[in-house]
């Protein structure tokens, strides 16, 4: 027998749709980043009708989702985005966590250290504290969100994922590579190996020409990695011999850090 649907199911349905709708077009402006697009290239994208994307877009504009530049008539994240992602990263216990660990290894190096996560197929920088030698500002997009392999940070996490889970990733962002230098999926692929064995991922100039980094994944016990602790500083400012004595200092730490992600865990019942 077939099942009757009552109005408020159907109702029910549709708003599911509306709000998964709403969110994918919210990632794909995520994705087209500051350039990006007006409704009719959003409506092809997801096979929408126009009539059905600007319902969307408006609605997402009015709440302050979306902003729309006049003379181009492109949509592009609105403001409150921003917001809601800093009361989110604010509100992060991974961020907590790793607070005193930053502000001890920036003290301690004089050099940039940032927290970086994982965010799907990308990585997201939670946190950066500036040391006594800031790095310039051309350098920041480095800590921005990216596709997971780009930085040694990203690299640091992608590595120490199981690796059929971290073959899928970079398959996925394979396109998204050559706009950071010029990287390919094959050239990640192949760094994973030697990140596992020495433990820590090393960017000398590769990703921002000029600025070494070094990221050490975090792991606790028991569970998948969590995120890496990066330093960054200028090439002249990482020199081979330094890098040992960093090593030393970043390990200390994601050790106490690891000990207190295990102790936060919400006990089972």
């Amino acid at each position: 027998m077939k099942r009757q649907i009552d109005k408020s199911e159907t109702e029910e349905v549709k708003g599911a749709q509306l709000l998964d709708r709403s969110v994918a077009l919210l990632k794909y402006l995520a994705e087209v980043g500051e350039e990006g697009a007006r409704v009719h290239e959003m409506a092809k994208a997801f096979g929408l009708t126009m009539s059905t994307t600007h319902r969307i877009v408006s609605a997402l504009e009015r709440h302050l989702l979306l902003e729309r530049d006049p003379s181009t008539r492109r949509y592009r994240l609105g403001l409150l985005l921003h917001t809601l992602g800093a009361k989110a990263v604010e509100s992060t216990s991974l961020r907590r966590c790793c607070r005193p660990a930053l502000l001890r290894l920036a003290a301690k190096t004089g050099n940039s250290v940032s927290l970086v996560a994982r965010s799907g197929f990308h990585s997201v920088c939670l946190d950066r504290q500036e040391g006594a030698y800031p790095i310039d500002s051309v350098a920041r997009y480095a800590c921005s969100r990216v596709p997971l392999g780009v930085g040694s940070a990203s690299l640091a996490i992608l590595a120490f994922l199981p690796p059929e889970e971290a073959n899928g990733i970079i398959s996925a962002d394979a396109h998204l590579y050559h706009g950071f230098n010029g990287r390919s999926a094959e050239e990640i692929r192949h760094q994973l190996p030697g990140i596992r064995k020495v433990g820590y991922a090393l960017d000398q100039g590769h990703l921002v020409t000029g600025i070494s980094s070094l990221a050490l994944p975090i792991r606790p016990p028991g569970r998948d990695v969590v995120g890496a602790l990066a330093i960054k500083a200028t090439i002249a400012q990482m020199p081979q011999e330094r890098i040992p004595k960093l090593l030393r200092w970043m390990r200390r730490e994601i050790q106490t850090i690891q000990q207190t992600v295990i102790s936060a865990r919400p006990k089972e019942q």
